[in-house]
């Protein structure tokens, strides 16, 4: 706190503070009301904010219109670029491949462009590739739409996870658990949209290789594919040539035939971010295009990024907070992709039963992340962490002992909580670590999903190699220990985000002080004011 004091730093906070002063005196004045529909109206600054954010929202909803409608059609893509289960795989590979570029580049680029400009340039490239995607019928051109999708998504998470904390910082709690229910709820509505314009595959494709709903292709057997769960949600394609009797089914290409509307889907997809890129475009030319655009210093919330805490220290809160999202991610990831399979190989479900179950699951989800937009209003982010990952390692306890009883219904209430448990974590972290550690910025979001990214491609091969080589209830084994070791990192953070306070204050704490010394400074030699 003593570099806080120097003079250097209290000529900053005073200037700071008297342009933070003078631009709340023309933007606040006192007899404008308080109310968000008031300071909308009467309020540049907050009107700027709040417009900002829709446009954000609205660049998640398209980004989740692009995830999800992928896993519905996937049988069809593969028949229309005239590849099989080996041929999927790279498309797959490659998406990822491109998501974990499309996150670092965005991590790199958020500071030195408009983050609308960015946005809006990876909309439009992502409505490209989608119009691309349903008539790429050379390998090749599909691996490489694949490539752009996945890429334009890495950097949409990248930028917009970090862009809701640079606007609102210690404000931004709801906002950040708005952002990610408008992407759960994309995730649960596209496949809806999808669905109608896909030809019902003939029985034995049905019956053996695609369920009838949209986040599971083939629940009957181990070898799958999870195709990019980054911020919470999951949709899958599972495909094997093995059936659940054991006998082999066959991998020809030609089995599964393209549906011929299938496009008429992607298109309106494709509509739906080509409007979010023209939001973008419009918020860049309307605000940030001005030289007089409204700056971080120009806001009376927004995370200050002093650097105040020592290297050693931001990196064990980064790897900390990584780790957390890495784990939540990577059970969430691999849960929804083995859960119906687990149903069926472990308590004779059929597909159908399980593949409800999944869907419950999502949909607990949707509810979960709505709900957490107000319970962020009373309690903590860390609190909620804590709550929600103790009930995630209870929901496999329990998952276990319906295991051992075979209880059918303590599985339908076990697997839905599951969904309740994990909602709110993933925004909560990206506040956590803006309130207390280090503001999050383009790149250490990036960095986030790098982690989660591999996290994700590597859960499932675990689980799928345990369930073949030795028993399905290591499914429970998986999950129990890696929830445990979940709750062991967040008392970790906890302990220390207590010697981070203690030390070093939070950022927010770290703002204030610079703007109560400026203030006293501006009480004490009033005759610097009127420099």
């Amino acid at each position: 706190m003593s570099s806080i004091l120097t003079d250097s730093n209290l000529s900053l906070a005073f200037h700071s503070n008297h342009d933070i002063s003078r631009k709340q005196a023309v933007a606040d004045p006192p007899d404008v009301p308080t109310g968000m529909w008031s300071r909308i109206q009467h309020d540049p600054i907050y009107r700027q904010k709040f417009i900002n954010t829709l446009c954000l929202y609205a660049s998640f909803l398209g980004m989740s219109f692009a995830k999800g409608q992928i896993g519905p059609s996937f049988l069809d893509l593969q028949a229309i670029s005239g590849v099989g289960l080996k041929g999927g795989s790279g498309m797959l590979t490659t998406m990822y491949i491109g998501y974990m570029a499309g996150a670092i580049l965005g991590g790199i680029l958020y500071d030195k462009f408009k983050r609308s400009l960015l946005l809006a340039f990876a909309k439009f490239i992502l409505a490209c590739a989608l119009v691309a995607i349903p008539w790429c019928s050379m390998y090749w051109l599909m691996v490489m739409a694949f490539f752009f999708l996945g890429a334009t998504v890495g950097a949409t998470d990248a930028i917009c996870n970090a862009e809701i904390q640079f606007i609102w910082g210690k404000d931004g709690r709801r906002f950040m658990q708005c952002l990610h229910f408008m992407y759960s709820f994309g995730v649960a509505l596209t496949p809806l949209i999808t669905i109608a314009f896909l030809e019902e595959a003939p029985d034995s494709v049905t019956s053996e290789g695609q369920s009838i709903f949209p986040h599971l292709h083939n629940n009957t057997v181990l070898n799958s594919t999870t195709i990019l769960n980054i911020s919470g949600e999951v949709f899958i394609s599972h495909q094997s040539n093995t059936s659940q009797n054991g006998s082999s089914m066959p991998n020809k290409d030609t089995e599964y035939e393209r549906s011929p509307e299938l496009y008429k889907a992607y298109i309106i997809t494709s509509c739906v971010i080509m409007t979010v890129f023209v939001m973008q475009l419009s918020f860049f030319f309307r605000y940030d295009r001005k030289k007089t655009t409204i700056t971080k210093k120009e806001t009376e919330s927004v995370t200050t990024t002093k650097s105040r805490l020592p290297l050693s220290i931001k990196i064990q809160a980064i790897l900390n907070m990584a780790g957390i999202l890495a784990l939540i991610c990577g059970i969430d990831d691999t849960l929804v992709s083995f859960l119906a399979t687990f149903c069926v190989k472990e308590f004779g479900w059929t597909k159908t039963e399980g593949s409800l179950l999944t869907s419950l699951t999502c949909f607990i989800v949707v509810i979960g992340r709505f709900l957490a937009i107000f319970l962020v209003g009373v309690m903590s982010p860390v609190t909620l962490v804590g709550l929600h990952s103790v009930m995630t390692a209870l929901v496999f306890m329990g998952t276990y002992i319906c295991v051992l009883f075979k209880s059918n219904i303590g599985l339908w209430i076990v697997m839905p909580i599951f969904g309740y448990a994990k909602a709110p974590i993933f925004a909560c972290i990206f506040t956590w670590t803006d309130e207390v550690f280090v503001p999050v910025t383009g790149r250490v979001s990036s960095m986030f999903f790098i982690v989660i990214t591999a996290s994700m491609a590597l859960n499932p091969l675990i689980l799928g190699f345990l369930m073949e080589n030795f028993s399905n209830v290591w499914f429970c084994y998986l999950f129990f220990g890696e929830s445990v070791l979940l709750v062991l990192l967040f008392f970790t953070a906890l302990l220390l985000t207590r010697r981070v306070k203690r030390l070093y204050g939070t950022n927010h704490d770290t703002m204030a002080i610079e703007v109560k010394v400026a203030e006293t400074l501006l009480e004490k030699r009033p005759d610097i004011t009127s420099q």
